[in-house]
């Protein structure tokens, strides 16, 4: 008798303990990603959002478990915020925005809603930042450093004109519409211009970078000719503008504040027809794109895209550990004084077929990643108590190619 009461007391025990396991299994995995999120993205058919789109669907959600939703084209505040509560009706806690036009409402929607809300790649005016960062709801920004983006422009054209170049034609994409990092990105570009080739401009470099028509500037010696190209080339006018600047003479550097992919075809005719290559550079993304374009060759055998500066999809990794920090209910992991936190993050720069394909496999790695599942885990709370303010600067920050291959190798 007294057997067999040792019997069951041991299958109570190992029932108890079994149990507790799947007790504690269940939290583990609630807390291992049992969150709901909203990503705004701008446009869902460009490369730079398919970038980011892809690293979070293929490689944050398998490696957490959380669940994304990502919205449709999106370039209205009003559109973002009907976005927002669209992803209250699917259970979301959190979004994460790649577009950003009037977080002042956005924020408001969102404290509505009880959800929060970080752009993960994009900067807000000091205005707006100071609107809104009081608000626990908004977790904050992370995006490239303004001076990053005017010198990146500033980087291309002395890249180019090292390299001989006399005549340019720079795309300056949203410039004319007011998007204030195409009109940096040129800004850097026209005062290397007239620094160190003698460009000469009626109005300031800010000014002559908003320009809304073709305009054709020339060095004080004559040697150096610039045609500025306004506006985008899907939804403006940027393609019959480049076919008009095209139309003025050889052309030796095309330089452009945005993408240059999808018109590497016209780019190609001007070569053929002006019998000599043209180089290109664009600032723009270590995209898919990107990489299959920079695969191919031109008419004269190089890379139709010769230089290539900007970010890469694992840069908006830190984005979603915020998200995550605030959603599982430690904001203490991204700010100790409850306000919004402002991140910067900078560019990558490929020269070369040979650095593109090198840089964008860091990018894009499923067992080692620029921002890899394990790098986010030491930000976030609940996967290491240690994770703090800091130390999520400390990683976002660490964006460049040395930072990255010193956590990867």
């Amino acid at each position: 008798m007294k057997k067999r009461k040792n019997v069951i007391f041991v299958f109570l025990l190992l029932f108890v303990v079994l149990a507790g396991i799947n007790a504690q299994a269940e939290t583990q995995k609630h807390d291992s990603g049992a969150y709901t999120i909203g990503v705004v993205v701008y446009d869902p058919e460009s490369a730079e959002m398919n970038m980011f789109m892809n690293y979070y669907r293929d490689y944050i959600e398998e490696g957490f478990g959380v669940k994304f939703y990502f919205s449709g084209q999106t370039y209205t505040a009003q559109a973002e915020n009907e976005f927002i509560s669209a992803m209250k009706a699917k259970g979301a806690q959190g979004i994460i925005s790649f577009l950003g036009v009037d977080v002042k409402s956005t924020v408001s929607v969102c404290e509505e809603n009880e959800m929060y809300y970080v752009l993960g790649s994009n900067t807000i005016s000091e205005e707006d930042y100071e609107a809104v960062k009081d608000n626990p709801w908004f977790l904050g920004t992370i995006g490239p450093d303004p001076d990053a983006v005017y010198q990146a422009g500033r980087d291309m054209a002395e890249y180019f004109l090292e390299r001989g170049a006399k005549s340019f034609v720079i795309m300056t994409g949203g410039a004319s519409r007011g998007n204030a990092l195409h009109a940096a990105r040129t800004r850097g570009m026209l005062e290397v211009l007239q620094e160190k080739a003698g460009l000469v401009l009626e109005q300031t470099t800010e000014q002559t970078a908003l320009v809304k028509e073709n305009t054709t500037l020339i060095s004080g010696d004559g040697k150096v000719s610039v045609i500025l190209c306004p506006d985008y080339t899907e939804e403006g006018k940027g393609l019959e503008n480049l076919e008009e600047a095209f139309g003025q003479g050889s052309c030796d550097a095309l330089m452009s504040a945005f993408h240059a992919s999808t018109y590497l075809d016209q780019i190609a005719e001007k070569e053929r027809e002006q019998n000599a290559n043209m180089m290109v550079g664009a600032i723009d993304s270590f995209s898919e794109v990107n990489f299959e374009a920079i695969q191919g060759e031109d008419p004269f055998g190089n890379p139709p895209i010769d230089y290539i500066q900007g970010k890469y999809g694992s840069m908006a990794g830190p984005a979603f550990a915020m998200l995550y920090n605030a959603m599982s209910g430690h904001p203490e992991a991204n700010t100790l004084d409850g306000k919004a936190v402002r991140l910067y993050q900078g560019f990558w720069t490929a020269k070369s077929r040979e650095e593109y394909m090198e840089l964008y496999g860091y990018a894009i790695g499923i067992y080692e990643n620029a921002y890899s599942c394990e790098d986010l885990m030491k930000v976030i709370k609940v996967f290491n108590e240690e994770a703090s303010p800091e130390a999520l600067r400390e990683l976002t920050e660490a964006y460049t190619v040395e930072d990255v291959k010193e956590r990867i190798l």
